[in-house]
């Protein structure tokens, strides 16, 4: 009797330890309680997004069913404790756990232009209670484009474009994008131009060349796609206010001994990508209003000869992933000639303690680069390569003081120092900045892609009540 009482003993004390023994029905809480996914392509699915259901008790939690809404019909899937279903029977929970249940979406293609809101709901069931989990997402129809262009080809605002592989410019073949036009490059994507390339953007209507992962979290991450590529025997190219970001490299360019210009830039933005985001080579490029930022190597890197011209440009260099060790802008004659650079009103700067280095000597610096009315970071008395005929009031030391580095927010603050520096010449030429503000002449102008507008102020700041 004594063994029986005692086994019973060990029995009921084994069952106490069970942290599943004994479930009651009763309230779930949720994080998050609404999972909403940025813009879907048809076709392609989504990221998977993360839901946990959470016993609040004091006691372990019995789920009696959590199923999806739609059912089979619905374009969201689940999967629960690693198993992909649409309902699964009796769950339980213990005291203080959790289960996660992750979700991802697939939108069929509608035939528009619009995005489409698809929406749903996971639903949970205790006893008598019952919680949802609401899920929602956007989808759009896109264009999906890859292969050879070998003719002239036109794309326009509207469904966007998603390369997925590669995309060959022949060389007879122009391609134009219109302006609004989106162009999403799928991972490890690329462009090739060996025709010409024209994106006729606007300040108003920028075209985008950026990764097709959507999401917030992703628009500032490098290295997604490979970039645009252009070959020497293209020729006439232009980036029109075009947005281009996500890459290894967003822009390279390999030029000829064509008198031709390889590559007009007006407006363009070029950012977020792990080398570099302007990378020539023997190559015309002209720059105006344009903007240069966030590589892992040198942003703007000038190499073997070639003729290079920036107005009003902004290049700026920080780097968080790792150390950075190229300056922003790298000036490089290699195994050619030195490339002739031209900065007017332009800022070179960044988290470095040069962020510009010119790969020669004194003499062959002077023979090709002049910075005129510009904001250059750089020891003018250490630099081996500096002589005073390079630089023109040309400031050295200040820190250009943008309104919000860290946010990518390149307008200057109102203590900056690119205030009504700029040179008048140039303010002529090009009396509006890159978001088409105007530049006030009688002041002067102020250095760099942005002109400081009265009032403005981080993109975060509300008035005051």
């Amino acid at each position: 009797m004594r063994s029986i009482l005692f086994l019973f003993l060990i029995a009921a004390a084994c069952l106490g330890c069970d942290p599943l023994a004994n479930p009651v029905s009763g309230r779930l809480s949720f994080s998050p309680d609404t999972i909403s996914f940025d813009t879907v392509f048809t076709g392609l699915g989504s990221a998977t997004r993360e839901l946990r259901a959470v016993n609040p008790g004091n006691e372990p939690l019995r789920i009696d069913r959590i199923w999806l809404g739609g059912g089979t019909l619905s374009p969201f899937r689940l999967n629960i404790n690693g198993d992909p279903v649409t309902e699964t029977g009796e769950t339980v929970i213990a005291q203080g756990d959790s289960i996660f249940i992750f979700v991802e979406v697939t939108v069929d293609p509608v035939g528009g232009d619009l995005p489409l809101a698809v929406t749903d709901s996971v639903n949970f069931l205790s006893g008598s209670y019952a919680g949802r989990v609401i899920l929602e997402a956007w989808g759009q129809d896109i264009r999906l484009v890859s292969g050879k262009i070998t003719g002239n080809t036109v794309w326009t605002e509207g469904r966007p474009y998603v390369v997925d592989g590669s995309l060959f410019i022949d060389t007879l073949a122009r391609l134009t994008l219109e302006p609004g036009t989106r162009v999403y490059m799928h991972h490890r994507a690329t462009v090739t131009v060996a025709g010409a390339l024209q994106v006729n953007g606007t300040a108003d209507k920028r075209v985008i060349i950026a990764t097709d992962r959507l999401e917030k979290d992703y628009t500032d991450v490098p290295g997604r796609w490979q970039g645009v590529r252009f070959l020497d025997c293209s020729h006439n190219n232009v980036l029109n206010h075009a947005t281009i970001r996500n890459a290894e490299i967003a822009v390279s360019i390999e030029g000829s001994a064509s008198a031709e210009p390889d590559l007009l830039m007006t407006g363009a933005i070029l950012m977020h990508n792990t080398v570099a985001s302007l990378a020539a080579s023997r190559a015309r490029v002209f720059a105006v209003n344009s903007l240069f930022a966030h590589s892992g190597y040198s942003t703007v890197s000038l190499r073997q000869g070639g003729r290079y011209e920036f107005i009003h440009c902004t290049v700026s260099n920080r780097w968080e992933y790792s150390f950075r060790p190229e300056p922003a802008m790298l000036i490089d004659p290699g195994n050619g000639s030195m490339p002739e650079v031209r900065l007017v009103n332009s800022v070179v700067s960044g988290s470095l303690g040069e962020e510009l280095l010119i790969d020669a000597s004194a003499a062959v610096a002077a023979a090709g680069f002049r910075a005129d009315s510009s904001l250059v970071k750089v020891d003018t008395l250490t630099a081996s390569w500096y002589s005073t005929a390079l630089f023109r009031d040309v400031m050295t030391r200040p820190d250009p003081r943008f309104i919000s580095e860290s946010e990518w927010d390149f307008r200057p603050d109102t203590l900056s120092p690119l205030l009504d520096r700029a040179g008048r010449t140039e303010t002529v030429a090009w009396p509006f900045d890159i978001r088409d503000k105007p530049r006030p002449y009688d002041t002067g102008a102020d250095i760099g892609a942005f002109e400081r507008q009265r009032g403005e102020k981080r993109k975060e700041e509300k008035p005051a009540r």
